[in-house]
């Protein structure tokens, strides 16, 4: 699929008639020649607040051939991972018939969430990650058979972008972030306090713990 001709996108009607089967399979992933694969412009919002503040704005000119991406969500960003990957549409499409959008994001997601969606994006924006060099109007490739999602920027570009990255994240608000910020690892490895990996099977390996009194 290319820019000039993008793919054209149903109505919530079309999506709701049962005759129709996988409806997301066959809107974005049964192009001949390029099954399982497709391509979007990417509307870049950092964290929740900032997808609020800014999804029904117009000047984004969101439309139906759009990825919706969210990051500063993961276990170092938020902290903790939080589950805001699912973004609805803007309202204006909405009202269009059009309730959902594919997603993308280094946080999590409810699975009763309608949004086609790419989640745990690992390593997140905020440890300098791949969504960290992405802005708004970029183009990206999923591709389903090689399980990859790709943004297509010239490596000169994102070479330039990585000189000048930076990716700020809200301050703790408690000693236990703090913490937790230090010693946490990526969704990839399962969001797990790295130094607890080293003490499993505590008792069977290590013994009973002291008495404290």
């Amino acid at each position: 699929m290319s820019a000039s001709t993008p793919r054209r996108l149903r109505s919530q009607e079309w999506f709701d008639d049962p005759s129709h089967g996988d409806a997301f399979r066959q809107t974005y992933l049964s192009e001949p020649g390029a099954e399982n694969t497709f391509e979007a412009r990417a509307i870049v919002f950092d964290g929740p607040e900032d997808y609020h503040a800014r999804i029904n704005d117009p000047s984004l000119e969101i439309d139906q051939h759009c990825i919706l991406v969210i990051r500063g969500a993961g276990t170092v960003g938020y902290p903790g991972s939080a589950e805001v990957v699912n973004m609805a549409p803007p309202a204006e499409l909405v009202r269009q018939g059009i309730t959902s959008l594919p997603t993308l994001g280094d946080g999590r997601q409810s699975g009763t969430s309608a949004s086609p969606s790419i989640l745990n994006m690992s390593p997140e924006a905020a440890v300098g990650g791949g969504l960290s060099l992405l802005r708004t109007n970029d183009r990206i490739r999923v591709d389903l058979n090689a399980r990859s999602v790709n943004v297509l920027v010239d490596e000169d570009e994102l070479a330039r972008r990585r000189e000048t990255a930076s990716f700020a994240i809200p301050p703790a608000q408690t000693p236990w972030q703090e913490l937790y910020r230090q010693t946490v690892g990526q969704l990839s490895t399962g969001g797990c306090l790295e130094p607890a990996t080293l003490y499993l099977k505590v008792i069977a390996e290590r013994g009973n713990p002291r008495h404290s009194h």
